[in-house]
Order: structure tokens, then C-alpha cells, then sequence
């Protein structure tokens, strides 16, 4: 049971959503085989990555989240490592199966990617925030590319990278405690809890902006425009109206699951839309 809560199933199935709706909105001819390849691939690379991450995260997991399976002893950090090691080559090993050199080369960049992000630079100052990101809005273009048309994907993709954002800057101040004590230089910890809640409005803004953007370049029908402002950018707004207003630790953690179902929202209508 360890072995499949650590990789957080939930997470890697909405990795391997993303890819396939990345597949779905760039063209409606599929590549079948490839889009189920890339989805497979992306999730077990997101897997190693969230298993890495606990493995680096240990001495800082003990103070912020001590029920962990790392912390709570219910794995050893060495088949931890071990176990994410497996996750990423197996990971690489099937992107082959796309016979896309772009999708294996995306695989063999992300896997790196969330190895030195869980190494050391997620301790540093917006550069880990950036790398998430990156590798959240990736899992789109990667389907994008497994169905040989990457140019629509893009449009979700830049979404996925704000969304990502925001909860990597609401989780540096979830963390903010564990962080100091251990040396890490992130964002929350060098600004303080209260002007990150103010930097995460930046790609908040950005994602409202993108919906106007996209629907005045014809990219999106009106109603699918009327739906996106009701139930995402209404509710966005929201959410930081809530945090202003109880920036404690608790809001955090809620506003990163609200932030996480507000991108899905947008997702689905998206997926109508089209």
C-alpha cells in the first residue's frame, strides 16, 4: 500500500488525463497507440517525481507533514530512491513506444528536471516554482506531441503553468515553518507569508487575462467564454478574497485544493467548448 500512496495515484491519473486531453485538444485524428504511450510515460515520470521528492524532502517532511510514509517510517529513504529511480526509466522506457523523438526527449528532460528540482533546487528562490511549472504545463504539449500537432496544446499549456504557480506559491507559505528551519531559501521564506499571497495573484490575473485573450482571438465560442468567467474566473477571485482575509495555514491548504479543482473546471469546459 506504501508503495502506490507515495506516488500519489490521484495526482499521476490527472498527469495522464492532461496528456491525453493535450492529445484530444490538438487534433481530432488520434495516433491511439502513442497518446496511451505518452500517457503512460507521463505518469510514471510524475510518479519517480513525486517519490524523489519525498526522498529530499525527508528532514523537512518530519516537521511539515511527520504522517508521510517517509517520516512515518513505513518505507526506507533507500528503497524510496531506489523505487523513483525504477519510475523514471520505466517512465522513459515506454515515451519509445510514442516513436516520437520529441516525446522521448521531453521524458528524458522532465526526469531530470524533477531529479535536481527535488535535489536542490527546489530550495531556491522561484527557480523550483518556475521548474514545476514548466513540467505541469509539459504534461499538454507532451500529448500534443504524441498526436504530431503541438500548436492547440499550447493554449492549455499556458493555463496549466499558472494554475501551477499559484499553488506552488500557496504551498512555499503551507511550508513556510519546515523551510526555515531547514535552510531553504523559497520564495514565502525570503518575501514572508503575506507578499506571496500578493505574487500569486500575478499568474492568477494572467489566467483571467489568457480567457479574454483566447475568446477575442476566436479561439473560444461565446458561451464557452460566459461559462469560463462564471465558474473559473469568479471563483478565482474569490479565493483570494478568502485569503486576504485568513491568511492562515489552514486557508492555504484550502485554497491549493480549490486552485487544483478550479483548473480542472476550466478543463472540462474547455473539453465542451471544443
Amino acid at each position: 500500500m506504501s508503495f502506490i500512496k507515495i506516488i500519489r495515484p490521484f495526482n499521476c491519473l490527472f498527469v495522464a488525463v492532461s496528456v491525453l486531453f493535450g492529445a484530444y485538444f490538438s487534433s481530432m485524428q488520434s495516433n491511439l497507440s502513442a497518446i496511451i504511450a505518452a500517457a503512460i510515460s507521463a505518469a510514471l515520470i510524475a510518479a519517480g517525481g513525486y517519490v524523489i521528492n519525498d526522498f529530499f524532502d525527508l528532514r523537512i517532511d518530519v516537521i511539515n507533514k511527520p504522517n508521510r510514509i517517509l517520516p512515518a517510517g513505513k518505507m526506507t529513504p533507500k528503497t524510496a530512491y531506489i523505487y523513483a529511480v525504477f519510475l523514471f526509466w520505466i517512465g522513459i522506457l515506454v515515451s519509445i513506444l510514442t516513436q516520437n523523438i520529441y516525446c522521448i526527449g521531453i521524458a528524458l528532460l522532465n526526469s531530470l528536471v524533477l531529479f535536481q528540482y527535488a535535489k536542490k533546487l527546489k530550495q531556491s528562490c522561484l527557480t523550483g516554482n518556475i521548474l514545476v511549472a514548466y513540467a505541469a504545463a509539459s504534461t499538454f504539449i507532451f500529448g500534443g506531441l504524441s498526436n504530431n500537432n503541438v500548436k492547440n496544446s499550447l493554449v492549455i499549456a499556458s493555463f496549466a503553468f499558472c494554475y501551477t504557480l499559484i499553488r506552488e506559491f500557496i504551498k512555499d507559505s503551507e511550508d513556510i515553518g519546515g523551510d526555515k528551519v531547514n535552510g531553504a531559501k523559497t520564495l514565502a521564506v525570503i518575501v514572508g507569508e503575506k507578499k506571496i499571497t500578493i505574487i500569486s495573484i500575478i499568474p492568477a490575473i494572467i489566467i483571467i487575462g489568457l480567457i479574454q485573450y483566447y475568446f477575442f482571438n476566436q479561439q473560444l465560442m461565446q458561451t464557452t467564454f460566459i461559462m469560463l468567467n462564471v465558474f473559473v474566473t469568479i471563483p478565482l477571485i474569490g479565493f483570494f478574497v478568502y485569503l486576504f482575509r485568513k491568511p492562515v495555514k489552514s486557508s492555504f491548504a484550502k485554497i491549493s485544493s480549490l486552485t487544483k479543482l478550479n483548473m480542472f473546471m476550466l478543463l472540462i469546459i474547455i473539453w465542451i467548448g471544443k
